[in-house]
């Protein structure tokens, strides 16, 4: 299962972008950064072609250069815990662990 990259990376890829005045480009099917104003676009495809990717640890990989950002955690554990909590199907919760590479025996 591919799980979508999360929105809230994607905003603090494109905060970080602006930020350091760059932008994400698709060269020749390579990922680069330029000097630019961030293309939201280019920056969704580059997610979805894995040039933008989350460590373990939920820095964020952006072409090379890792991006450490500030989660609170604790408050979106809570949010899962809490959805999971009052709507989650068992077919929800199978999804999520397979997002997570948990193994079902």
């Amino acid at each position: 299962m591919n799980c979508v990259f999360p929105n809230e990376a994607v905003k603090a890829v494109i905060s970080y972008l602006r930020r350091v005045r760059q932008t994400v480009v698709n060269v020749e099917g390579e990922y680069a950064l330029i000097e630019g104003i961030p293309n939201i676009n280019a920056i969704r495809q580059a997610c979805e072609d894995g040039a933008v990717s989350m460590t373990k640890d939920g820095s964020i990989l952006l072409c090379g250069i890792m991006i450490t950002s500030n989660w609170d955690t604790v408050r979106i554990r809570r949010r899962i815990e809490d959805h999971l909590r009052k709507s989650a199907s068992k077919q929800d919760i199978i999804r999520i662990a397979a997002c997570l590479g948990v193994t079902i025996n």
